[in-house]
Protein backbone atom coordinates (compact mmCIF):
# COMPACT_ATOMS: atom_id res chain seq x y z
CA UNK A 1 0.00 0.00 0.00
CA UNK A 2 2.85 2.37 0.88
CA UNK A 3 4.47 1.74 -2.52
CA UNK A 4 1.24 2.65 -4.28
CA UNK A 5 0.97 5.92 -2.32
CA UNK A 6 4.58 6.88 -3.17
CA UNK A 7 4.03 5.89 -6.79
CA UNK A 8 0.90 8.05 -6.94
CA UNK A 9 2.71 11.02 -5.37
CA UNK A 10 5.54 10.56 -7.86
CA UNK A 11 3.13 10.67 -10.83
CA UNK A 12 1.43 13.79 -9.49
CA UNK A 13 4.77 15.58 -9.02
CA UNK A 14 5.93 14.56 -12.49
CA UNK A 15 2.69 15.83 -14.05
CA UNK A 16 3.22 19.23 -12.39
CA UNK A 17 6.81 19.36 -13.69
CA UNK A 18 5.60 18.73 -17.25
CA UNK A 19 3.18 21.69 -16.97
CA UNK A 20 5.94 23.98 -15.68
CA UNK A 21 8.33 22.85 -18.42
CA UNK A 22 5.70 23.51 -21.07
CA UNK A 23 5.03 27.06 -19.79
CA UNK A 24 8.76 27.82 -19.54
CA UNK A 25 9.27 26.43 -23.05
CA UNK A 26 6.56 28.70 -24.47
CA UNK A 27 8.10 31.69 -22.67
CA UNK A 28 11.63 30.88 -23.84
CA UNK A 29 10.44 30.25 -27.39
CA UNK A 30 8.80 33.69 -27.49
CA UNK A 31 11.89 35.36 -26.03
CA UNK A 32 14.22 33.68 -28.51
CA UNK A 33 12.04 33.61 -31.64
CA UNK A 34 12.69 35.88 -34.59
CA UNK A 35 9.43 37.11 -36.11
CA UNK A 36 9.13 36.59 -39.88
CA UNK A 37 8.99 40.32 -40.62
CA UNK A 38 12.02 41.26 -38.53
CA UNK A 39 15.47 41.80 -39.97
CA UNK A 40 18.31 43.31 -37.99
CA UNK A 41 19.25 46.64 -39.54
CA UNK A 42 22.74 45.69 -40.69
CA UNK A 43 23.15 48.80 -42.85
CA UNK A 44 23.13 51.25 -39.96
CA UNK A 45 24.37 48.89 -37.22
CA UNK A 46 27.17 50.60 -35.27
CA UNK A 47 30.55 48.94 -35.04
CA UNK A 48 30.54 47.39 -31.59
CA UNK A 49 31.68 43.93 -30.61
CA UNK A 50 28.52 43.43 -28.54
CA UNK A 51 26.42 43.99 -31.64
CA UNK A 52 27.86 40.85 -33.21
CA UNK A 53 25.67 38.85 -30.82
CA UNK A 54 22.30 37.54 -32.01
CA UNK A 55 20.09 40.61 -31.72
CA UNK A 56 17.18 39.17 -33.69
CA UNK A 57 14.91 38.32 -30.74
CA UNK A 58 13.40 39.97 -27.69
CA UNK A 59 15.81 38.02 -25.49
CA UNK A 60 18.85 38.93 -27.56
CA UNK A 61 18.04 42.63 -27.57
CA UNK A 62 17.08 42.58 -23.90
CA UNK A 63 20.30 40.89 -22.83
CA UNK A 64 22.46 43.59 -24.43
CA UNK A 65 20.17 46.53 -23.63
CA UNK A 66 20.11 45.95 -19.89
CA UNK A 67 23.87 46.54 -19.70
CA UNK A 68 24.04 49.56 -22.02
CA UNK A 69 25.35 51.80 -19.22
CA UNK A 70 27.96 49.36 -17.99
CA UNK A 71 29.09 48.69 -21.58
CA UNK A 72 29.27 52.45 -22.13
CA UNK A 73 27.23 52.53 -25.35
CA UNK A 74 27.22 55.89 -27.06
CA UNK A 75 24.10 57.74 -28.21
CA UNK A 76 24.26 56.28 -31.74
CA UNK A 77 24.45 52.73 -30.39
CA UNK A 78 21.57 53.27 -27.96
CA UNK A 79 19.43 54.88 -30.69
CA UNK A 80 20.10 51.90 -32.97
CA UNK A 81 19.06 49.47 -30.20
CA UNK A 82 15.93 51.54 -29.51
CA UNK A 83 14.97 51.29 -33.18
CA UNK A 84 15.50 47.51 -33.18
CA UNK A 85 13.28 47.14 -30.10
CA UNK A 86 10.58 49.21 -31.80
CA UNK A 87 10.86 47.17 -35.00
CA UNK A 88 10.70 43.78 -33.32
CA UNK A 89 7.50 44.82 -31.51
CA UNK A 90 6.10 45.86 -34.90
CA UNK A 91 7.16 42.54 -36.47
CA UNK A 92 5.35 40.50 -33.81
CA UNK A 93 2.24 42.63 -34.33
CA UNK A 94 2.38 42.24 -38.13
CA UNK A 95 2.46 38.46 -37.86
CA UNK A 96 -0.66 38.55 -35.70
CA UNK A 97 1.00 38.06 -32.33
CA UNK A 98 1.11 41.41 -30.52
CA UNK A 99 3.15 41.23 -27.33
CA UNK A 100 3.26 43.41 -24.24
CA UNK A 101 5.91 43.08 -21.54
CA UNK A 102 5.03 43.41 -17.88
CA UNK A 103 7.54 43.99 -15.12
CA UNK A 104 6.80 41.72 -12.15
CA UNK A 105 8.60 40.53 -9.06
CA UNK A 106 10.25 42.55 -6.37
CA UNK A 107 9.08 42.18 -2.81
CA UNK A 108 5.94 40.26 -3.77
CA UNK A 109 7.79 37.71 -5.90
CA UNK A 110 6.90 36.51 -9.37
CA UNK A 111 3.62 34.93 -10.45
CA UNK A 112 3.49 31.33 -11.59
CA UNK A 113 2.51 32.29 -15.14
CA UNK A 114 5.26 34.11 -17.02
CA UNK A 115 3.32 34.09 -20.29
CA UNK A 116 -0.42 34.42 -20.82
CA UNK A 117 -2.96 36.11 -23.09
CA UNK A 118 -5.32 39.03 -22.60
CA UNK A 119 -7.89 40.61 -24.87
CA UNK A 120 -6.95 44.27 -25.36
CA UNK A 121 -8.86 46.50 -27.77
CA UNK A 122 -10.59 43.37 -29.13
CA UNK A 123 -7.27 41.69 -30.00
CA UNK A 124 -5.58 38.74 -28.37
CA UNK A 125 -2.32 40.01 -26.89
CA UNK A 126 0.45 37.86 -25.45
CA UNK A 127 1.77 39.12 -22.13
CA UNK A 128 5.37 38.30 -21.19
CA UNK A 129 6.24 38.75 -17.54
CA UNK A 130 9.80 39.89 -16.98
CA UNK A 131 10.54 38.83 -13.42
CA UNK A 132 12.92 41.00 -11.37
CA UNK A 133 14.36 41.07 -7.89
CA UNK A 134 13.86 44.10 -5.65
CA UNK A 135 16.92 45.88 -7.02
CA UNK A 136 17.32 45.12 -10.73
CA UNK A 137 13.98 46.10 -12.29
CA UNK A 138 15.17 49.53 -13.43
CA UNK A 139 17.64 48.07 -15.93
CA UNK A 140 14.94 47.34 -18.50
CA UNK A 141 12.48 50.15 -17.83
CA UNK A 142 13.35 51.93 -21.06
CA UNK A 143 13.40 48.68 -23.07
CA UNK A 144 9.91 47.78 -21.83
CA UNK A 145 8.66 51.32 -22.44
CA UNK A 146 9.88 51.36 -26.08
CA UNK A 147 8.52 47.88 -26.80
CA UNK A 148 5.14 48.46 -25.15
CA UNK A 149 4.71 51.95 -26.64
CA UNK A 150 5.03 50.49 -30.12
CA UNK A 151 2.62 47.64 -29.43
CA UNK A 152 0.10 49.93 -27.71
CA UNK A 153 0.22 52.41 -30.61
CA UNK A 154 -0.62 49.57 -33.01
CA UNK A 155 -3.48 48.27 -30.86
CA UNK A 156 -5.41 51.57 -31.11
Amino acid sequence: MLKIVFLLIGFICKAQDVGEIRIDTVYNNLLNRTPKNFKVDEASKPENRFFTLKLNSIGGLESVYQFKNELKFNETEINWLDKQIDQIALAFYLEGNPILIRKVGGYEGCPDDNVYSEIIKEKKVTILNFCFTCTDGWRLDEFIKIFNNRTNSLLK
